[in-house]
């Protein structure tokens, strides 16, 4: 009696409008065995050893940067080889859904922060040793028109994916207020406590770093732009990257489950921090859950991952406060 009361109490949650079949999510469009492990491989298994390795025989004063620079080409050189595999091996397929996703969230922004932001760098004659705040500045604003441009091509290129989320917002949003709010709240507990656990990642530690080391004005302009970029850009296109795309290319949930969980944590400690990866990876794993819960619905992921930055966001004001 005490199973059936709670799986009517989660049928509840269930949602009572039924999107077109056309609007649906579907989690085993590509073949788990041969294409998700391909997808999984280039995405995930490859970087993730690269990145342990590196930490263990990076030793330099600089190693975070070194770090970064190696795993962000590995990633690049891995996304590179997964994109003309699985293109190769059905190019309808892979072109028609939102498996190239998370390849897309791996390359542009790497273009973008890294060449067009070192380009910037040396024709203004800034250096991280001797203007670090700009380097930041620069480095947030070009990541979110980087991750502004995903969007924008993932939104045109997959027309159900729009009407996806345009007719959950319509016909669903009692339930996302519901959904949301509890799980903002799990999530954000979950971080927090989480947090207690380190010294603080060395993500974090750069997002702060402008808090730290500047003028009110200079801050005021800073957390305006955390805000545009952590709780309404990043979000968005993070969850179209690590759930809608990596569900999509795994073609199985209990494994994209993990690989999506891990993607999602490995990109977060992309500066060699590799000991702070739980930190991430349980977050990871509340969203990826999530996903599976809402029938692959990314709406629901987002505003939860949004609400969660904004509440991570006003704990760290308040804490630099």
């Amino acid at each position: 009696m005490k199973g059936r009361n709670m799986k009517l109490n989660i049928e509840k949650f269930k949602s009572k409008y039924d999107l077109p079949d056309e609007a649906k999510f579907k989690f085993n469009v590509f073949n788990p065995l041969v294409d998700g492990i391909i997808f999984a491989t280039s995405i995930l298994f490859v970087p993730l050893l690269i990145l342990i390795i590196l930490k263990f025989t990076i030793k330099a004063e600089n190693s975070d940067e070194i770090i970064n620079t190696i795993f962000s080409t590995v990633q690049i050189v891995c996304a590179a080889i997964g994109c003309f595999i699985l293109n190769k091996r059905d190019n309808e397929l892979f072109s028609k859904t939102n498996a190239f996703g998370i390849y897309a969230f791996i390359v542009l922004p790497f273009l973008f922060v890294i060449i067009l932001g070192s380009l910037i760098f040396v024709i203004a004659g800034i250096s991280a040793n001797n203007n670090s705040i700009a380097v930041q500045f620069i480095s947030i604003i070009l990541q979110t028109i980087a991750e502004i441009a995903i969007a924008v091509i993932l939104l045109i290129k997959l027309p159900t994916l729009k009407e996806r989320i345009f007719l959950t917002l319509k016909n669903e949003w009692k339930r996302i207020l519901v959904i949301c709010i509890l799980m903002t709240i799990l999530l954000s507990v979950v971080s927090v406590g989480l947090g207690f656990l380190s010294n603080g990642t060395k993500n974090q530690e750069q997002l702060e770093n402008v808090l730290h080391n500047s003028s009110v004005l200079v801050k005021t302009f800073y957390i305006i732009l955390l805000f545009i970029f952590s709780v309404i850009v990043a979000p968005f296109v993070e969850e179209l990257a690590f759930r809608d795309s990596i569900f999509t290319g795994i073609g199985n949930k209990w494994f994209a489950l993990v690989i999506s969980a891990l993607a999602f944590a490995m990109v977060h400690v992309s500066l060699g921090d590799i000991e702070n990866i739980y930190i991430y990876f349980i977050p990871g794993l509340v969203l990826s859950a999530t996903f599976i819960f809402t029938e692959g619905n990314v709406t629901y992921t987002w505003l939860i991952h949004a609400g969660s930055n904004f509440i991570a966001l006003i704990i760290m004001i308040v804490g630099m406060a």
